[in-house]
């Protein structure tokens, strides 16, 4: 009797990777993302390289030379598409009027929902497709990718699909995109015609859904329309940043988590009903289209949707998941369907944490499961690690700043990630039905819902939780070497105690390095933190701090005082109510002791005043009145303005009655003037205020609006400027900062030079930025 023994598997059931189609979408991406920063004769040149490559390849099978080919026919599709939507991006006529900054009426239809801006003051933004543009003079119209920024609650009350005919001044946009101008709505919109069907539909989920949650408190109800729909718009702004902070993000923006666990309850109900492959096929296709409708054309939803299709297709067909087959598919064609995706920092992270999903996290669970881990709890550990690598390079690049705590915080999260999840989802689609039957399960999505806020919060609360790092192209190209060789060594059984040995100690080492790191220099004046668009500073009060502002985000001004070791703040001073400067301030009041709040009327800025309202409780809300004096320790507040009768009917009244002040710290004096412009700076120097200062605040964030002998009599050695990389307003304006620097000033600016501090040392000013 004999037996026959297979010590491997039959060829036909090896099954091997196939590289070949994730080469053709990296492929298409690189070409469409170079694409972007070029023009139609340069599109033009690579789509002929690229030919040639792929037919000096025919012949090779494999090696090299045929990878090349794949790469090359992926960049040849790329770049065919890419330089066909820079062709009609770069419209001559448009691009006349751009330039011209021409005044007109612009026919628009909103391609998102418009929002309110967390970082430009009362402002409302979307994308929308430019149909037309006329001005006196000439008339164009096309088919223009464009973005929209407007001022007036009517934008915000209109859905995505809605066609308006508004008056604007069309902008020149930033380049690497596919956004043919920036559009200056100048008035409110006048909507055109109806909503199509997904449309109304979408904009009926959603309002459903905000009736619903109205029965649940808050900060969960703004929770569950995001953890549904994406929908972040009632979100309490502190806790989004919390989330942020602790790489909870992921979970308020609909991706392929979400996809993933309604279609799989979708089919598992179908199962249950005894559904054919068809019928099974069809119920989660359907399932799919409705939250792509209802959340809108996000990155992260249309790389999803994308894979969902073609899982579905497998299914379909009959044959097991491939999952990187699936995910290059996905890629390739949203890239070539809106080669704009290529440039979109949240594509490119999507796609990360999708390949550190497929690459390591299975792998790495493997031992796990090899010392009898649970397949679940082994995965529910390897997935948030696995993802995290993969896009810090990412993070690193774009300077976001690396979590810490993202981890432990994400792997207590999955306790009840998917429950919350598909109760936020049922409560959406109960509500769009019978607005009590939403109610009902928004409670008890409430219920998870709350597990969730309390690990942001605590997460965010943990000292060096978010990790400041360098950014740019080199510093994450860099992060990824450095990954890349810690994980090839852990390949190598000799040296795998020994990295994960090195690698224990230097997370142990970061603990009291987060906790006792820190802290402002010896002869400390004043910080100017990086908040983005907006205004955010920091002066010593003894044992205490005085803050100027708060920026647009609570979890930016709240790093920066952790960096300076703020605990106490003596005096807040909000210089006025725009959002740009008031928005942040949950990132103040949590964890510290305000002593009081410092302000003008809030005017027409009603936005921020009741924001600030609802955060600062019971801390008393001081009027600013001109000649009053505030002191700290060796420093010494007086109050320039507003001036004691308000001005009104200027260009912004908000700005212009900006509480301005003088500071005086340990010798060093500094202007301190919010955004005031021509009518306030005028105001300052008709009451021969004390302008002649060491430093300068400059006002309005470097803008054009600016009184040449306002800033001749102060006059400073150096000067700050409170501004956002890439912002729209186009700040700061070239010509104020070339009057200073004439004077013998030297300029600072938080988007090229990050964190700035200054110090006296010896009766010298040094200066110390933090990128």
């Amino acid at each position: 009797m004999s037996a026959e023994f297979m010590l491997r598997p039959a060829p036909s059931e090896v099954v091997r990777r196939d590289w070949r189609l994730p080469l053709v979408a990296a492929g298409v991406w690189a070409a469409a993302l170079a694409g972007l920063y070029g023009g139609v004769v340069s599109g033009l040149a690579t789509t002929a390289i690229c030919l040639l490559l792929v037919v000096l390849g025919l012949k090779r099978n494999r090696g090299i030379a045929a990878a090349v080919a794949t790469v090359a026919f992926g960049a040849l599709l790329g770049s065919g598409v890419t330089t066909a939507h820079v062709a009609a991006r770069d419209h001559a006529g448009l691009a006349s009027l751009t330039a011209a900054e021409a005044h007109g009426e612009a026919e628009l239809v909103l391609h998102t929902v418009p929002k309110q801006s967390t970082r430009w003051p009362d402002m409302v933004t979307a994308t929308a497709r430019l149909r037309s543009f006329k001005t006196d003079d000439a008339v164009v119209e096309g088919n223009w990718q464009v973005l929209l920024v407007a001022n007036g609650g009517e934008w915000v009350e209109l859905d995505a699909g809605q066609r308006v005919i508004a008056p604007a001044v069309l902008r020149e946009a930033e380049p690497g995109r596919l956004t043919a101008a920036v559009v200056s709505a100048r008035g409110p919109p006048e909507p055109v015609g109806e909503l199509a069907l997904q449309h109304r539909f979408a904009a009926h989920v959603r309002e459903r859904l905000a009736e619903a949650v109205e029965a649940v408190p808050q900060p969960e109800a703004g929770l569950i329309p995001a953890l549904a729909v994406g929908d972040t718009s009632m979100m309490d702004p502190e806790l989004a940043a919390d989330f942020r902070t602790t790489g909870l993000v992921h979970l308020v923006v609909v991706s392929g988590y979400h996809l993933s666990l309604l279609v799989g309850a979708v089919l598992a109900v179908a199962v249950a009903c005894r559904a054919g492959p068809r019928a099974r096929v069809v119920a989660g296709a359907v399932a799919a289209g409705v939250i792509v409708v209802v959340a809108g054309p996000q990155p992260s939803v249309l790389r999803a949707a994308v894979m969902a299709g073609m899982t579905l297709l497998a299914l379909a067909a009959g044959r097991p998941r491939a999952a990187m087959p699936a995910l290059a598919t996905a890629v390739l064609l949203v890239v070539l369907v809106d080669p704009d995706m290529a440039a979109q920092a949240g594509f490119a992270l999507s796609v990360a944490a999708c390949v550190g999903l497929l690459l390591l996290a299975f792998r790495w669970a493997k031992p796990l499961e090899h010392r009898g881990w649970p397949q679940s709890v082994a995965l529910a550990v390897t997935i948030p690690l696995a993802t995290q690598v993969a896009v810090t390079p990412l993070l690193v690049g774009l300077g976001s700043g690396v979590s810490l705590v993202s981890v432990p915080v994400n792997l207590l999260a999955a306790l009840v990630a998917a429950p919350v999840v598909v109760l936020s989802v049922g409560a959406a689609a109960a509500a769009a039905v019978w607005v009590p039957a939403g109610e009902f399960v928004s409670q008890l999505a409430a219920l998870p819902a709350r597990w969730l806020i309390w690990l942001a919060r605590t997460g965010a609360e943990i000292p060096g939780a978010l990790l400041p790092v360098p950014g740019g192209v080199w510093w994450g190209i860099g992060a990824a070497v450095v990954l890349a060789l810690v994980i090839g060594l852990l390949q190598v059984r000799r040296l795998r105690r020994a990295v994960l040995a090195l690698l224990l100690a230097a997370g142990l080492g970061t603990v009291p390095a987060c906790l006792f790191s820190g802290g402002a220099p010896t002869g400390w004046v004043v910080t100017m933190c990086d908040v983005g668009q907006g205004d955010a500073l920091v002066l010593p009060a003894g044992d205490a701090a005085v803050v100027v502002d708060v920026g647009p985000d609570p979890a930016l001004i709240d790093a920066c005082l952790d960096s300076l070791g703020v605990e106490r703040v003596a005096l807040l001073v909000l210089s006025h109510f725009h959002i740009d400067h008031t928005a942040g301030i949950g990132g103040v009041m949590e964890g510290r002791e305000v002593a009081a709040i410092l302000a003008p009327p809030p005017g027409e800025a009603q936005y921020g005043f009741k924001l600030v309202e609802e955060r600062a409780g019971a801390v008393p809300l001081l009027e600013a009145v001109p000649g009053e004096v505030f002191e700290f320790g060796e420093t010494r507040l007086e109050v320039l303005g507003p001036p004691p009768d308000l001005l009104s009917g200027t260009r912004s009244d908000p700005n212009n009655n900006s509480v301005a002040l003088r500071a005086e710290v340990a010798g060093t004096s500094v202007l301190l003037s919010g955004d005031v412009e021509l009518e306030g700076q005028w105001a300052l120097l008709d009451r021969a205020a004390a302008l002649d200062v060491d430093v300068l605040k400059v006002p309005h964030h470097g803008s054009s609006f600016q009184v040449r002998e306002f800033l001749e009599a102060a006059d400073p050695a150096v000067v700050l400027v409170g501004v956002g990389a890439g912002n729209e307003y186009g700040h700061p304006d070239p010509g104020p900062l070339g009057l200073l620097e004439d004077g013998g000033a030297l300029v600072f600016r938080t988007d090229e030079d990050g964190r700035i501090t200054l110090s006296q040392n010896g009766g010298r000013i040094e200066v110390r930025t933090e990128d």
